[in-house]
């Protein structure tokens, strides 16, 4: 038996497949996912519901006393006393939630810096900043995948970083790339440290026993230096990064090149 067929009149649509529409929804994130958020309309709730303020306010408490492990949509529906449909109302998944969380997060991090700095000096300001908070808020630190950073207060970030390196004497195109390695670099940063305190004297004295035991032929510098190398911190990697970094920007903008280079030299 035939299915009958579905006829529609003329300036009506057809139907739509809910799977293929779900199909072609832009990851949430991206360009085209934040246009498109910006662009529906408001979704009904009901009188009283929840905010979506109210939302990424419990789910950043959850994330800073229990981890992004435990970033889920029923154990934030839990926290608020609520059920997970109501969530469903401010955002699709936890994707979607977790990128609104991001951005909202790092906003706080965006403080101007003293007017009396150079452009490397406020660069350096801002990027200390930026990686104390992040340190402070390791569970975002977890979450940030250091693309994609699309959302209103990341680009203020970018506008902010466009603003200072532009002029300095770059190029627009050579500001991006310098902003973008920056933020990549303070982010990696702290990824790199996330649960281990280096500035630990027990671990310091792990450290320095560990370097010592390797075998003489193999890892001749770190049992020669074991003691300096044991007391390296994360801050010593983090200001010696920061420095060549800035030293190198500086370079780009006294010496060139005008433009990315396009061959990967």
């Amino acid at each position: 038996m035939h299915e009958p067929k579905t006829t529609t009149t003329a300036g009506e649509l057809p139907p739509t497949d809910p799977a293929k529409t779900r199909q072609t929804e832009p990851r949430p994130g991206t360009a085209a996912w934040w246009l498109a958020r910006e662009s529906e309309p408001a979704r009904q709730r009901r009188r009283r519901a929840l905010t979506l303020d109210a939302v990424l306010d419990a789910a950043m408490t959850l994330l800073d006393t229990r981890g992004a492990a435990a970033l889920t949509m029923r154990n934030i529906a839990d926290a608020l006393g609520c059920t997970q449909a109501s969530l469903y109302r401010h955002v699709r998944n936890r994707e979607e939630l977790v990128t609104l969380l991001i951005d909202r997060a790092i906003g706080p991090a965006s403080s101007t810096p003293p007017d009396d700095l150079d452009w490397a000096e406020k660069a350096a300001w801002s990027a200390r900043r930026f990686r104390e908070h992040l340190l402070r808020h390791p569970g975002v630190a977890s979450l940030l995948r250091g693309t994609e950073r699309l959302g209103p207060n990341s680009l203020a970030g970018v506008q902010y970083s466009l603003e200072l390196l532009i002029g300095a004497g770059l190029s627009p195109r050579l500001a991006s790339a310098a902003a973008s390695s920056l933020a990549t670099f303070v982010i990696g940063s702290v990824h790199l440290n996330l649960g281990l305190d280096m500035s630990d004297p027990e671990e310091i004295r792990h450290r320095r026993l560990l370097y010592r035991s390797r075998d003489t032929a193999t890892f001749p510098l770190l049992v020669q230096h074991a003691d300096t190398l044991a007391e390296v911190s994360s801050d010593d990697e983090f200001e010696v990064g920061l420095h060549a970094l800035l030293t190198g920007f500086r370079s780009l903008i006294t010496n060139g090149p005008a433009e990315l280079p396009t061959d990967g030299r």
